[in-house]
């Protein structure tokens, strides 16, 4: 679903999920940035008490609940392309660049890549490439059996890339490399560094060394 983060001065914030019963979190915290980012129903389930405050405000309200869509990807193009205009959280935009199709979105999901001057993390570029690999298989994949040794060897870092949040020491310079643009930032956060003018991945990466980490 669907929600807009709309705080009086804008910042990262990070949202605990707090599991329960029948739910299913594949994560134990969500970070928000100012504008519209996409979580599961069962996150915001999980995060729902914990934000009562902002809830009450109005600084964080659930979007499209008069939609019979609630993921973006559901959504007819021109309201879809609407709330991409109004996204900043790099971890909601590879979700759609992974998970869209329709072409028109996709175009409006590549150029707020790149007006935020985010690069879109190497994960989706692996998913399309299996994508297509499904979709136009060889006659040499079907005889040679290649095919399955590839996904075999793909499947692993998927897996990975999906427990790797929250879980993990931060401190631990192989497991930054594999962290978004979004946990580095909080990382820097809570260093106490000044992430302003840090908008990629390889800057926030040079800035959590040069500060020891």
């Amino acid at each position: 679903m669907l929600i807009r983060y709309s705080p009086k001065v804008e910042h990262l914030k990070c949202v605990t999920l707090t599991p329960k019963e029948g739910l299913k979190l594949e994560r134990s915290m969500v970070f928000l940035l100012p504008g519209t980012n996409e979580v599961t129903d069962d996150e915001w389930k999980a995060m729902r008490g914990n934000i009562n405050t902002e809830y009450k405000s109005g600084e964080i309200k659930p979007l499209a609940q008069s939609l019979k869509e609630r993921n973006l990807k559901d959504m007819p193009p021109s309201v879809a392309v609407k709330f991409v205009a109004e996204c900043t959280n790099p971890d909601t935009l590879n979700k759609w660049n992974r998970e869209v199709t329709n072409e028109e979105v996709r175009l409006a999901i590549t150029k707020r890549f790149q007006k935020l001057k985010i690069e879109p993390s190497e994960e989706e570029t692996t998913d399309s490439s299996e994508s297509i690999t499904h979709e136009k298989p060889t006659e040499q994949n079907n005889s040679d059996g290649i095919e399955p040794s590839e996904e075999e060897n793909k499947e692993p870092s998927e897996k990975d890339s999906d427990s790797e949040f929250g879980d993990v020491d931060f401190d631990s310079p192989d497991r930054l490399e594999n962290k978004t643009v979004a946990e580095l930032t909080a990382i820097c956060k809570e260093k106490g560094i000044d992430t302003k003018n840090l908008s990629k991945k390889a800057d926030l990466l040079e800035a959590i060394n040069k500060a020891g980490a």
